[in-house]
């Protein structure tokens, strides 16, 4: 018995394989665009823990951090720069580097989301430390090759507590 396959069965039936093929290929895009975004989002909660775990390291160091020069801070509550303080960032062009910068220095203290001025403190001296790698603070990088007894560890206290007045200054609400 001969089987008779006309035109339109021919065509009706590579029409279903084709949309078969169509659906498969569109789920098989679907899940593999799944596992991407399953990697992305796995990735993002480690960058998350990363992010925390740096912080955490950093606010410790800074916290730590005893070295400063106390001619150019006062010891009272809170920290405040003296004359010779407020004279040495101009001497090292600090005044204009944060001036030029100012939004800088400000978007890296916002990321730490400080409560209290304590931590804008903290914030405001680890931006020294974190922002060090910018082309803008290569006339810092260039005094401190030149006078290495003003190592970072030493003025990074005076050059946050200026930066942490500043900040304060336009964000009364933090108390």
């Amino acid at each position: 018995m001969a089987i008779k396959y006309n035109r339109k069965m021919i065509l009706s039936f590579l029409n279903e394989i084709s949309w078969l093929l169509g659906v498969l290929t569109t789920l098989g895009c679907f899940i593999y665009i799944g596992r991407k975004f399953q990697i992305l989002d796995d990735l993002r909660e480690d960058l998350r823990n990363v992010k925390h775990n740096i912080k955490s390291i950093a606010d410790f160091l800074t916290a730590k951090e005893s070295s400063f020069d106390a001619s150019k801070l006062k010891h009272y509550s809170p920290l405040r720069l003296t004359e010779e303080g407020k004279a040495f960032i101009k001497l090292i062009g600090f005044d204009r580097i944060f001036t030029d910068n100012q939004k800088t220095f400000f978007a890296f203290i916002n990321e730490e989301s400080p409560k209290v001025k304590y931590d804008v403190e903290l914030s405001s001296i680890k931006s020294i430390y974190f922002l060090m790698d910018r082309q803008f603070m290569d006339p810092l990088k260039r005094h401190m090759y030149e006078h290495p007894e003003e190592r970072i560890d030493r003025i990074a206290p005076t050059l946050g507590i200026y930066i942490r007045d500043a900040y304060l200054a336009e964000h009364p609400e933090i108390n």
